[in-house]
């Protein structure tokens, strides 16, 4: 079963690199922080980026047997959710780490 399309994957692959570059090179007293830090920048990213190629015009084609006019775009979602807004999703979850980590 294939759980993204397009780009989408590379909201998850922006998430995992950066935890676990964080991961590494933080101490153990403070790894929460990289999870709260990999979710900022990958829902920066996802936000960005999806709102950017989710919005482009896309190409419009003629079909040859009916004559219509057909607009092809591609889509860029993952677990059939648009990208950008897994941005939205991952900037809650950091907020809602970090709330808890304060707590």
């Amino acid at each position: 079963m294939i759980v993204w399309s397009g780009k989408g994957f590379l909201s998850v692959l922006v998430l995992a690199v950066v935890v676990f570059g964080l991961s590494s090179i933080l101490p153990k007293e403070e790894i929460n922080y990289a999870y709260i830090a990999g979710l900022l920048v990958a829902g920066g990213f996802s936000w960005i980026m999806g709102k950017k190629w989710n919005e482009s015009e896309g190409q419009t084609v003629i079909d040859k047997s009916s004559g219509q006019k057909i607009t092809l775009k591609s889509n860029h979602s993952l677990f059939w959710i648009k990208m950008q807004y897994w941005g939205i999703i991952f900037g809650i979850i950091a907020i809602v780490l970090l709330v808890r980590l304060f707590i």
